[in-house]
């Protein structure tokens, strides 16, 4: 069952907006796209939708609600990419996985994805589980507590309470690196837009960054591809099984 939008939009929105008024109207935008969206108006929900992102503001509960309004209107590639938009902001929220996963089911191309080393795989999940600056702020207050206890070793005589302050130097400089390293993963999951969504109906896939390149494969709208090098008008995509080949950049659209 498709799970329906989300009315706590706003609160995300608010956060963002600088200028009340700005706000005030994004909430009056966004109250009257949830009521036409009720109501069955999808096109009209998504002019509303659109016309809230394109003032500036984004929330994964916003991208939620055009992937979801995409969808009923029955532009798949549109709703991916959208709800790919809110998993990147949200990456463990439910309902955007749910529909996610649904409106993957209707892509042409079902590529079973290369196995992740699991290390990888858990190093992303945990670096998912707080924002980038989250992680950034852990860092600075483990290298300030550092400080403190490298500072408070000069002035300890006593040999038991020093070396429990460079046991504990120690596990602060471990938690740095740990920091650090899970902030910079999210930080390239979010920001880094090497992620794409295929819109093209259909697209013949070429060996080389050129229309004279020999033929590799066909791929259709609604997949997700990683981008791996750009050479002019061109892209080298990579697809979930590995398999790499050029594209028109006009093909895809950036999540």
């Amino acid at each position: 069952m498709f799970r329906i939008i989300k009315a706590t939009a706003l609160f995300a929105l608010l956060l963002v907006s600088p200028v009340f008024g700005q706000s005030e109207m994004a909430q009056t935008r966004l109250e009257q796209a949830n009521r036409y969206y009720l109501q069955n108006d999808f096109q009209a929900a998504l002019d509303e939708y659109g016309k809230i992102e394109a003032a500036g503001f984004g929330s994964p509960e916003l991208y939620y609600n055009l992937g979801n309004t995409f969808y009923k209107l029955g532009q798949i590639p549109s709703a991916i990419l959208y709800f790919e938009r809110a998993r990147l902001l949200s990456p463990r929220d439910e309902d955007i996985l749910f529909n996610l996963n649904l409106a993957n089911q209707m892509v042409v191309d079902q590529i079973n994805p290369v196995k992740v080393f699991f290390l990888r795989s858990w190093l992303h999940s945990v670096a998912t589980l707080l924002k980038p600056d989250v992680w950034g702020m852990v860092g600075l207050l483990s290298f300030l507590f550092l400080a403190a206890i490298v500072i408070a070793l000069y002035a300890t005589r006593g040999s038991r309470l020093r070396k429990t302050g460079i046991t504990v130097s120690f596990a602060m400089l471990f938690l740095i690196v740990i920091s650090l390293t899970l902030g910079t993963i999210a930080n390239r999951t979010v920001n880094h837009r090497n992620y794409a969504i295929v819109f093209a109906p259909s697209i013949t896939a070429k060996s080389s960054p050129d229309a004279s390149g020999t033929d590799l494969f066909v791929i259709h709208e609604g997949l997700k591809v990683s981008i791996t090098e750009t050479v002019g008008d061109w892209i080298r995509i990579r697809l979930p099984d590995g398999n790499e080949a050029w594209v028109p950049d006009s093909s895809v659209t950036r999540i």
